[in-house]
């Protein structure tokens, strides 16, 4: 090593001992204030996730897609849709529908949850399931096979304790279905005025 890499090679591997001189009436406090959204940030759609929650409920609900249809469809729209298309879709979805087929009310505004998990509610009395999940296609489609959906009336028969299985009724249906913990918690229902 000549004299030149030897003290560059210093240079990048010494710590110094001493802090810098500082000045302490240089010196801030920090800003500690929290983070948070501006209320103009709240006031526009959330972007993709919401867009594409609008166009897939606008494919199934208004123009008859199935959930697989509607997700290729959705992949070809949601970059050339307008944000003011993407608006009356969904306007037209909440003046149509309080509900949409896999989600709650589209977020292009922020909205609170609704409902509880189907695995959290107790037997007896009748229940609407509200939202179903769309995180599993496959599960999506299960469901939908078993005539659970937005808007479907059912009521929870038997919750077995010691098993993760529940056994719940279709309201006008004579059979019973048999869940487990998965399907059951894609499912979120509210206790109908009836109950």
């Amino acid at each position: 090593m000549d004299g030149t890499s030897r003290m560059t090679a210093q240079a990048l591997f010494v710590v110094p001992t001493k802090p810098a001189n500082i000045n302490p009436a240089d010196t801030r406090p920090a800003d500690t204030r929290p983070v948070g959204i501006t209320a103009a940030a709240r006031a526009r759609p959330i972007g993709t996730a919401g867009r594409r929650r609008i166009l897939h409920a606008f494919l199934i609900q208004t123009l008859g897609y199935t959930g697989d249809d509607a997700r290729g469809e959705m992949e070809n729209l949601e970059r050339s849709v307008s944000d003011a298309i993407v608006e009356r879709m969904d306007n037209h979805l909440r003046a149509s529908s309080p509900v949409t087929p896999t989600s709650p009310p589209a977020p292009v505004r922020p909205v609170r949850p609704v409902g509880m998990k189907l695995t959290d509610a107790t037997a007896g009395g009748e229940m609407a399931i509200v939202r179903v999940s769309d995180a599993a296609p496959t599960l999506l489609t299960y469901l939908a096979a078993l005539g659970l959906a937005a808007g479907t009336r059912l009521t929870v028969r038997k919750r077995r304790s010691n098993s993760a299985v529940m056994t719940i009724q279709i309201r006008g249906q004579a059979e019973k279905i048999h869940l487990g913990s998965v399907a059951s918690d894609a499912l979120w229902v509210e206790r109908t005025a009836a109950a």
